[in-house]
């Protein structure tokens, strides 16, 4: 009778823990939520350099950077590579191929030599056969160049499918480049969780790697106002966020780590004239003196609002675009016409009101500006502290130009537009390729 008590108080005793443990398992389970992790995929250097190609003709839908070398024009797609079209008849350009780079954003070529951005790396093709470019990977610079590791995340993460709670895994630049993201959904604690804003290519902080005229060159790629590369006598310049990088360009053309100059400001593009280089920034224009390439001397620099800002210059005068919008830290959009005679003391002379101004150019006593979706204007800057808008060529796009007078060919948004610029102040559209498969 005994035995059959204790049996059955052990039992009680079980059935209680068994319950109390169903009933903690499941307020425990109940306490526990999905929580999506987004995680950063890595790729070495050489392993990037593996997936470079050539392929057919792709589809152009982005603007880009852009340089012309001999009769073709270098189109880059951000972020994938560069379009070659060959332009030896500008009433009929064709769209050869398309050479595949990672991570690419600009470009310049120096006698049959393209050097471009790989994300963090600095890589060289030899085009001296158009129709096969070869990439020289021994010639590949590493770890040079700030990159964005946001860059890929709105392309490869679906944040409509995340969830309500979702983390990011912290980077670990040791592990290689950011190149894509990945996602993957692990049970954690409800009272752990918080909200998290996901980044945007707009607001993404950039994150570190570890770690023209007057050149000895003999061919070098004519670039439009919004470049970042530069080739100055036997030296390239680069812009690497708020840093000048220059390398030195051996006979092989192989590149060179050679000096890094803090440019103190968040740098955006590069105009040579003659010993002079002006430096287009968010935050003004700086003037260095270049005639002695390999150690750059800071002249001067004048300050405007914080705003999207290339810059292109004649003998006495420089021309700046300054634009608003998500990027450029203002909602301005105006031409400034700064007077340069006098370097130590620089003054802006003249404004004029823009649409959406990017890319711009230069051309005797006009000046052709990039307007955004308002076309290409010309402005009269015979009296440069009195420009006036004379004529305008409406495109759905305008984003850069490069004039080799009487022509330009400029770039939009999927379209190359060439035109004559013979009676100037109209321009006349000549061809436009539509860059697609």
């Amino acid at each position: 009778m005994k035995m059959i008590f204790r049996s059955l108080i052990f039992l009680f005793i079980a059935g209680l823990f068994l319950s109390g443990c169903s009933i903690l398992s499941k307020k425990t389970d109940e306490n526990l939520v999905d929580v999506t992790y987004i995680i950063p995929v890595y790729e070495t250097t050489s392993q990037l350099a593996q997936k470079v190609s050539v392929d057919p003709p792709k589809d152009y839908a982005e603007a880009g950077k852009i340089v012309t070398y001999q009769h073709y024009i270098f189109i880059n797609k951000p972020h994938e590579g560069i379009h070659v079209v060959d332009n030896s008849d500008p009433s009929n350009p064709q769209n050869l191929h398309f050479i595949a780079i990672p991570g690419s954003l600009d470009m310049t070529i120096i006698d049959d030599h393209l050097y471009s951005d790989m994300f963090s790396a600095l890589v060289v093709f030899d085009i001296s056969s158009i129709s096969s470019p070869e990439l020289l990977e021994e010639f590949t610079v590493e770890e040079v160049f700030y990159y964005n590791p946001y860059m890929t995340l709105e392309s490869t993460v679906s944040f409509d499918a995340l969830g309500d709670y979702f983390r990011y895994e912290e980077i670990d630049n040791t592990l290689g480049i950011v190149t894509s993201w990945r996602t993957e959904i692990r049970k954690e604690p409800l009272e752990d969780q918080v909200s998290h804003r996901y980044y945007t290519l707009e607001d993404a902080e950039i994150a570190t790697a570890t770690a023209a005229e007057n050149n000895n060159f003999e061919n070098v790629s004519t670039a439009g106002s919004m470049t970042r590369f530069l080739p100055i006598e036997n030296y390239l310049y680069t812009i690497n966020f708020n840093e000048l990088v220059l390398f030195s360009i051996g006979e092989d053309y192989r590149p060179s780590r050679f000096a890094r100059l803090d440019t103190g400001t968040q740098a955006e593009t590069l105009f040579q004239l003659n010993d002079l280089l002006f430096v287009g920034s968010t935050t003004g224009m700086l003037m260095y003196d270049v005639s002695s390439p390999d150690n750059p001397g800071f002249i001067n620099s004048i300050e405007h609002f914080r705003s999207c800002d290339p810059v292109v210059a004649d003998s006495n005068y420089a021309y700046v675009t300054l634009r608003g919008g998500t990027n450029c830290f203002t909602e301005t959009n105006e031409l400034q016409i700064i007077d340069i005679r006098d370097p130590e003391n620089l003054e802006v002379v003249a404004r004029q009101v823009m649409f959406n101004p990017h890319g711009l150019a230069i051309h005797q006593d006009h000046l052709l500006v990039c307007d955004g979706s308002a076309g290409i204007k010309v402005l009269d800057v015979s009296d440069r502290e009195n420009p006036s808008v004379v004529a305008t060529s409406s495109i759905p796009f305008a984003y850069d130009i490069i004039v080799d007078y009487p022509s330009a060919v400029v770039v939009g948004e999927g379209v190359i537009y060439q035109y004559d610029l013979s009676a100037l102040p109209e321009i006349t559209k000549t061809a436009e390729l539509i860059l697609s498969n």
